[in-house]
């Protein structure tokens, strides 16, 4: 494997290093085998059909089966890959989810596509505001969500050599002047921590997923009106990186939660969780505030349900 697919790719889409990293990872992990439910075009997996026919199995439009069929490959000795819609994943195989993966705890990897908004045009019914709540409360699997593409393919590799379950959050696409990398060259991904991607002292935003990019944004923000604003990635959801959420917390004594997802169960209660038993203060919380999806152009539906740069200067103007 090439030094740049050991360490990330370029910037060219979550759904394009989902699919390199897969590939590569079908070349190091000889007993890898994805599974798919009908969805391979849309989370354009289907490099690794062609590059590994035998290795890649779809379950028709059951993403009941797509689970149990994994953990079937599990104890088998194989290594599954699940790569489904998220809305799909966490619904319809919630009873899957919580016995045969989190409870037996299996060695399967789950990767939910399409999350929170970024699936615009379909609406309420694929647009899943709720899969970290769920999966965050099931026991054994760990949650991660990252900030650009690179990051999501050195999260891949990370979670092959994972012993466990783990569940990691992609969004489809985002807003073309976002797409730009976040995470600093030379940034190494780690399962277990959240990383501090621009020093403050004032006020401390957290944020996950296509979210980072725009608290950095805020912080830009923020320093032209002389605000110190700390801006942390928080990719370790479950279990939440606590000591790098403590100091952020001790250092500010304020913090914004920004994330794309509802905030009851996800990223802003995760970190209350944690601070208000190590560290309380004061807190906001970007993301969608318990409703459902809706259709329409992307960027419309940032404005319409708050995940802005905006609606982040606002929150850490109000805490200030």
């Amino acid at each position: 494997m090439s030094p740049k697919m050991m360490y990330g790719v370029s910037l060219k889409g979550f759904r394009s290093a989902l699919a390199d990293t897969l590939v590569a990872m079908g070349e190091r992990y000889p007993n890898m085998v994805v599974v798919d439910a009908e969805t391979g075009t849309a989370t354009n997996v289907l490099d690794f059909r062609d590059a590994y026919p035998d290795r890649y199995v779809t379950m028709g439009i059951s993403e009941q089966a797509a689970l149990s069929f994994a953990f079937a490959l599990s104890r088998s000795g194989m290594l599954p890959v699940v790569p489904l819609f998220s809305c799909f994943m966490s619904h319809r195989a919630c009873d899957q989810l919580y016995v045969q993966i989190g409870y037996a705890h299996a060695n399967v990897k789950l990767i939910g596509c399409y999350t929170g908004i970024t699936t615009p045009n379909t609406g309420a019914t694929h647009q899943c505001m709720n899969d970290i709540a769920i999966l965050r409360s099931t026991p054994n699997i760990r949650v991660v969500e990252c900030a650009d593409p690179t990051e999501l393919s050195q999260a891949i590799q990370q979670a092959m050599a994972y012993e466990g379950p783990v569940y990691i959050r992609m969004i489809r696409g985002d807003i073309p002047k976002y797409d730009v990398p976040v995470v600093p060259e030379g940034h190494r991904f780690d399962l277990a921590k959240s990383t501090v991607l621009r020093e403050g002292t004032d006020i401390s935003l957290v944020a996950s997923g296509m979210m980072v990019a725009r608290a950095l944004e805020a912080a830009d923000i923020l320093a032209r009106e002389g605000v110190s604003a700390e801006v942390v990635n928080m990719t370790a959801i479950k279990p939440v990186d606590a000591d790098t959420l403590v100091a952020t917390a001790r250092k500010t004594g304020r913090v914004v939660t920004c994330e794309n997802h509802n905030i009851f169960g996800g990223v802003g209660s995760a970190v209350a969780e944690c601070l208000c038993e190590n560290a309380p203060v004061p807190m906001r919380m970007v993301g969608v505030r318990d409703r459902y999806g809706w259709s329409g152009p992307l960027e419309d539906l940032c404005e319409m349900f708050g995940l802005t740069t905006e609606e982040i200067v606002k929150s850490a103007r109000e805490l200030l």
